[in-house]
């Protein structure tokens, strides 16, 4: 049997992490302040150790923390948004401003090896795989981001980045990667705010 202090931890941990995932949301504007190594080898590791496929685990995450290459980045993504005529969009300049302020980057890439598994099914097989690649990468990412909430340090989960995957690769030099998303990381110079959830009505049915 477990003790009911055993019982009474569990639940407060649940509880803690509840909390953390209700109130993490996402920062854009980060402090002037290095990120020491041990805490991005933390997030990092969380990422690690999200659900994989059939232990493939497909993914590979980039961390740049040159200042130099990071204002590189923010030039590639700043460039785009002008290029493809979305002036104006406030969600989407707030994009490559993160990567600009940030003091940290986490390229999240899938390898590509569970579609490979599944290249000789024919192509439903392939999107399906490529899909399940995709979850795997975005569980891993959601670890980083709770993670590195509880370190003290703000995030933001980027996909507009996705529009300058080319350029992106070029400038890092990656070639058999696809890139799913960018991870801005930095302590937090402003205050984020948590959107509200939809009612529980609209979003869940217990059949």
């Amino acid at each position: 049997m477990v003790c009911e202090k055993c019982v009474g931890k569990v639940l407060i941990c649940i509880m803690n992490i509840l909390k953390l995932i209700k109130s993490r949301c996402a920062i854009r504007k980060y402090q002037k302040k290095t990120i020491p190594k041990s805490i991005l080898t933390k997030i990092v590791e969380a990422g690690r150790w999200g659900p994989s496929i059939v232990t493939l685990q497909p993914w590979k995450f980039f961390v740049v923390t040159s200042k130099i290459k990071i204002q590189q980045i923010y030039q590639i993504v700043d460039r785009k948004i002008h290029k493809i005529g979305i002036i104006g969009r406030t969600v989407l300049f707030s994009t490559s401003e993160a990567i600009k302020s940030a003091n940290c980057l986490i390229l999240c890439y899938t390898t590509g090896d569970f579609v490979k598994v599944n290249a000789n099914l024919g192509k439903k097989y392939v999107s399906l795989a490529k899909i399940a690649e995709i979850s795997a990468i975005s569980a891993a990412i959601q670890n980083m981001i709770l993670v590195a909430e509880s370190l003290g340090i703000g995030s933001c989960w980027l996909d507009t980045p996705l529009f300058c995957e080319k350029e992106i690769n070029k400038l890092l030099g990656i070639k058999n990667e696809k890139l799913v998303a960018i991870l801005t990381l930095g302590y937090p110079a402003e205050n984020g705010k948590r959107s509200k959830r939809k009612p529980i009505s609209e979003t869940v049915k217990y059949l």
